[in-house]
């Protein structure tokens, strides 16, 4: 049998981007995208970028190295413009906008098509094995400069 890997999107000039499809379970009676929704397509966004550079969190998680860290969201800011529907097929951008000493923010817009359906910024916080604020380590920061294109 086959090795079946799931798409985890590409990064073409510093942008991440992550197919997706919208399902009956992301919408309301309406048959549209729950507001709530966009944060988790974010996310997914995310956090196949970070894949897709070779920066494993579950690895990290295991906090064998003595500079892993955790990454967790400490800011969101989310505009929505237009309604996602059930079925639609959408597409989740991402890029690092900024990269500081213990946090980064990411920039994200939702498109269908050449519509841009949502755009959210999103900050991200290093925190060490104790829960404390933690230096991004150079081997992280290396890969997502050369994942800004």
């Amino acid at each position: 049998m086959a090795e079946f890997s799931p798409h985890s999107g590409i990064i073409t000039g510093g942008i991440h981007i992550l197919p997706l499809r919208i399902y009956y379970e992301d919408t309301d009676a309406a048959g549209i995208v729950y507001h709530a929704n966009y944060l988790k397509f974010m996310e997914r966004g995310r956090s196949d970028m970070l894949r897709k550079l070779g920066i494993d969190q579950a690895e990290m998680l295991k906090f064998i190295e003595p500079d892993d860290i955790r990454f967790v969201v400490i800011r969101t800011e989310v505009d929505y413009i237009k309604p996602a529907r059930l079925d639609d097929e959408v597409t989740v951008h991402s890029k690092v906008a900024r990269l500081g000493r213990a946090s980064l923010v990411m920039d994200q817009e939702i498109h269908r098509s050449d519509e841009i359906l949502a755009r959210g910024r999103v900050r991200v916080a290093a925190l060490n094995e104790e829960g404390n604020p933690a230096r991004l380590p150079k081997k992280i920061t290396g890969k997502l400069s050369e994942g800004q294109g």
